[in-house]
């Protein structure tokens, strides 16, 4: 199907804004990305960087999937620095329930063509022998792999600029007009669309939006390499991502390169601070601890918080915005950006070009929530 020739701007310049910066120019149109801060200065610097399979819905399911596809498409020339490592992730069972819950979930994964094995209590243990006893078994998906998300986003800008992408940084967006965007000095930036990937913050340019910061806190353990294999993560940690969810912490360790470990997951609706809360780091290594005793002997050495863009229900906003369709979103991924940033960027490219997507859109579409999205300055008109 042949495509017209679009100029495009692209507001942000995390991994969200980046990969689409990236596919966009892969196909052969001109883009521009303008970014207030830095790249990757915001959400994605502050990130953990899982590439994994997420199945809460079908939505969720169906474009973790192709990110799948994505990243594997692109993992054998990822730089080094981008420390890609295809460990696999392991989500661990601490009753029977749980474990029946993991071989649902087995199936659900087989349906969609992706590999992963319900283990019992001694596959378990044989696979990480340093969780503490009493553990019923768990899911091991192979697929899954770790990154940096810093330098992640950083290589997918390289790639842009190297494809044909301008990439403008310190250079903050006050609206969307038609035509293209308003910069805070007053100057125009001209393009037939805007495609705004500006995470949480998201409603300074669509005001009423429904998409919210939520706070995530990090800690960075010294080096015992070896000690964890797996990226794990415990059966129920899907539920406590739900939008509806309240403050919650559960187990997340996962393996970097250096032989360190990230410690997650925290999960608050607390504002657009990212100041570190010491009793949430101190109530996430109980949590830790409680499943992986021997990494209590690890000092800490970093702790942080980022801010995660959670939308309604837990599925992105990809699409056209029905008020304004030359405006198109890429936003609301909460904690599954990293995963489906390439997937996002494959998507909004073909919108662009107009080309018949990889993804059904549907269940991506905007529209669902423009109801609650008011007009504004920049908003739509």
């Amino acid at each position: 199907m042949a495509h017209t020739q679009e100029s495009v701007v692209i507001v942000g310049a995390g991994i969200i804004g980046a990969a689409c910066a990236w596919e966009i120019a892969r196909i052969g149109q001109p883009v521009t990305v303008l970014e207030s801060e830095t790249v990757a200065s915001g959400t994605s610097c502050r990130a953990m960087g899982h590439l994994g399979v997420y199945d809460e819905s079908d939505a969720q399911l169906a474009l973790s999937a192709f990110a799948r596809v994505c990243w594997d498409s692109v993992a054998p020339d990822l730089p080094a620095p981008v420390e890609y490592v295809r460990r696999g992730s392991l989500w661990v069972a601490t009753d029977e329930a749980e474990l029946a819950e993991a071989e649902r979930r087995r199936v659900r994964l087989k349906a969609r063509g992706l590999d992963g094995d319900v283990l019992d209590a001694a596959a378990l243990y044989a696979a990480e022998p340093n969780l503490r006893p009493g553990l019923s078994g768990g899911l091991r998906v192979p697929g899954d792999a770790v990154i940096d998300p810093t330098e992640a986003t950083r290589y997918f800008v390289e790639r842009a600029i190297a494809t044909g992408a301008t990439v403008r940084t310190r250079a903050p967006v006050a609206n969307l007009v038609d035509g293209g965007v308003v910069l805070r000095d007053g100057s125009h930036v001209r393009a037939d669309r805007v495609v705004v990937a500006t995470g949480w913050q998201t409603p300074a340019l669509l005001p009423g939006l429904p998409v919210r910061p939520r706070k995530g806190h990090i800690a960075l353990t010294a080096p015992r390499p070896g000690f964890v294999q797996h990226n794990l993560s415990e059966i129920g940690y899907m539920a406590e991502t739900r939008p509806t969810a309240g403050d919650s912490i559960s187990l997340v360790v996962q393996p970097r390169a250096s032989g360190r470990y990230l410690f997650g997951a925290t999960r608050q609706f607390a504002g657009p601070s990212t100041d570190v809360d010491p009793s949430v780091i101190e109530a996430l290594r109980r949590t830790i601890y409680a499943f992986v005793p021997g990494l209590a002997d690890l000092a800490l050495e970093r702790t942080w918080a980022g801010l995660r863009p959670a939308g309604p229900d837990s599925v992105p906003l990809i699409g056209p915005w029905p008020e304004h369709p030359s405006w198109v979103l890429a936003t609301g991924h909460e904690g599954i950006g990293i995963t489906t940033s390439l997937a996002t960027g494959r998507l909004v490219a073909e919108i662009v070009a107009g080309l018949s997507p990889s993804v059904p859109l549907e269940p991506y579409d905007p529209a669902r929530v423009r109801a609650a999205a008011a007009s504004g300055p920049g908003g739509p008109r």
